[in-house]
């Protein structure tokens, strides 16, 4: 079954047309220079090995990837037929990415555990960060991306994205909550209040129908 899951991962018809931002570029370059106390490299690492398993639990459900953009802030894969995939396969695809890193997190785990190498800390932590900011249930997050799928197997389509909106809601409360204790006490972290802009603009809009 591994032989066949690898065949079917590589075997692409025609490789995929990838585009880069300038802002990516831009971004990356100024990561590379500042390096940010050497958590570059880990962090990029993580990230990659995110949209990897995304891109491979594409091919695994029997979809074409027609192209890859590469931004600033995340990774755009198109699938020509994604409309049509079953809520089976969407969720598998959503979930391949959250898998992977906390795959990879428990791999390096072991392995810092087993040989004594202290400096994967940063490497597992930013893997379970990772994972854990995409199981977010809003939408456009894999989280809000398993959730709305799910609900569409159960419930109607009205219900179902009524439901996830209000799990989508909850969820931006709770960040805010978040926030704001963190500055009662002095501790609010800047990347936090970005990061829970982002998912508010994401949470007050209902995915589309």
């Amino acid at each position: 079954r591994l032989f066949i899951f690898c065949r079917r991962a590589c075997n692409m018809k025609s490789f995929p047309k990838i585009r880069i931002s300038i802002p990516f570029c831009i971004l990356i370059s100024v990561m590379y220079v500042l390096d940010f106390g050497k958590v570059f490299l880990p962090t990029f690492i993580a990230v990659l090995l995110h949209e990897a398993a995304h891109i491979l639990a594409v091919r695994l459900v029997g979809g074409e990837i027609d192209k890859i953009d590469i931004r600033a802030f995340g990774v755009s894969v198109n699938v020509p037929g994604m409309e049509y995939l079953s809520y089976s396969k969407e969720i598998i695809i959503a979930a391949a990415g959250p898998l992977a890193g906390i795959l990879t997190a428990s791999l390096a785990f072991a392995t810092a555990k087993v040989f004594g190498i202290y400096s994967l800390g940063y490497f597992i932590g930013i893997n379970i960060i990772i994972t854990a900011i995409n199981l977010i249930p809003v939408f456009p997050l894999d989280g809000g991306r398993i959730v709305l799928c799910f609900l569409l197997k159960i419930f109607s389509v009205r219900c179902a994205y009524v439901i996830s909106y209000i799990l989508a809601l909850l969820a931006v409360g709770i960040l805010c909550g978040i926030c704001i204790a963190l500055a009662h006490f002095g501790r609010l972290n800047p990347s936090l209040v970005l990061f829970s802009g982002y998912v508010a603009l994401c949470g007050i809009k209902a995915p589309r129908l």
